[in-house]
């Protein structure tokens, strides 16, 4: 097809071809590749040199054999912890694969991490990714087509999801990019500065599954002034939370801001309700040693940190949470950028 030529060909996996499309701007160009709709590069222009600002392996067999599960893919079908992996929708009781601890997490063990997209539509500065995920994957009902958009706009990178089901079915998609904006190989992330818009987040249980209780920040916790992160990590801990975003119901605006000490600036602006803050203390740290080497470097503890637009999560346990139950005839959509 057209829409694969202009995309190269990066490898196969189950018997489907795997691309890598670069898009490009004048001041940041960004690599992705169908498995996953993973972001494997963002090279942003400072001051003459290109920086590549996100983790990523080299090649796709290093995504397949050892890599790390949600590294920069789009996360689906439904983004963060199930408490207890299972669900009750319109009085019929569906299990999903258990993945962490008794929980089921980011869409579980073969999440739209694990599939190849296809590639439905490619130029210089936009491409669009789509996957059909079938009735009962991972246990959940209804065959959902979603797709991902990523389009370069000047210094921009949007996010732009998609989301349809033939039966009433669970949907929340983000992207699980970390994030280090000295550039990937540059070591730990604690000497950014970082502003989140947010007064309360989603309290967790010791299972980090949701409570239900939205407690205001405090602490370490308190991002709504611009923080270094080694001050913050010093007196809370490490972050993995997600943040009830304090703006408007409806329209888009400003959640947080990240800024290096090389004065490279992200904003991420979003429609979603949250934003799930996690800075990076499991790099290096955890599961086996093939995950935290890529790029032709090794990545240690701190060394990114991921900042997820979200639904609040596990919202089909807490009906005063936005939604995230997705029913024929209606579609699912989230920006962000």
């Amino acid at each position: 097809s057209s829409a694969s030529s202009a995309a190269m060909l990066w490898g196969n996996v189950d018997g489907k071809d795997v691309h890598l499309v670069t898009l490009k701007t004048e001041k940041l160009e960004a690599d992705i590749c169908s498995l996953g709709a993973a972001l494997v590069a963002v090279r942003v222009k400072v001051r003459g040199d290109w920086i590549d600002v996100v983790l990523g392996y080299e090649s796709l067999e290093r995504y397949t054999n050892g890599g790390k599960p949600n590294f920069g893919t789009v996360v689906g079908r439904c983004a963060n912890r199930i408490a207890n992996a299972s669900f009750e929708l319109d009085g019929e009781e569906h299990k999903l694969d258990i993945n962490n601890g008794n929980h089921h997490l980011h869409g579980g063990t073969k999440g739209f991490y694990s599939q190849v997209f296809d590639v439905a539509d490619v130029s210089d500065k936009q491409v669009t990714l789509t996957l059909s995920e079938p009735d009962g994957a991972m246990g959940y009902p209804g065959k959902v087509d979603a797709s991902v958009t990523y389009e370069l706009n000047d210094g921009e990178l949007h996010f732009r999801y998609a989301a349809a089901s033939d039966k009433p079915t669970l949907v929340s998609m983000t992207n699980h990019a970390y994030w280090n904006l000295k550039g990937h190989q540059a070591g730990n992330v604690l000497d950014h500065v970082l502003m989140v818009k947010a007064s309360r987040t989603t309290a967790t249980d010791e299972t980090l599954a949701i409570t239900g209780e939205l407690p205001e920040v405090s602490g370490g916790l308190d991002l709504r002034e611009p923080r270094l992160l080694k001050e913050a990590v010093d007196e809370g801990g490490p972050i993995d939370r997600n943040y009830c975003l304090d703006g408007p119901k409806d329209g888009e605006f400003l959640a947080a801001r990240l800024v290096a000490p090389n004065k490279v600036t992200m904003e991420v602006w979003t429609d979603q309700p949250g934003l799930q803050v996690f800075t990076g203390s499991n790099v290096g740290t955890t599961g086996p040693g093939t995950w935290w080497h890529g790029k032709g470097c090794e990545w240690k503890q701190f060394g990114a940190i991921c900042l997820e637009p979200q639904l609040w999560p596990d919202g089909v346990h807490h009906p005063e949470f936005q939604s995230p139950i997705l029913r024929p005839g209606e579609t699912y959509r989230h920006h962000s950028w």
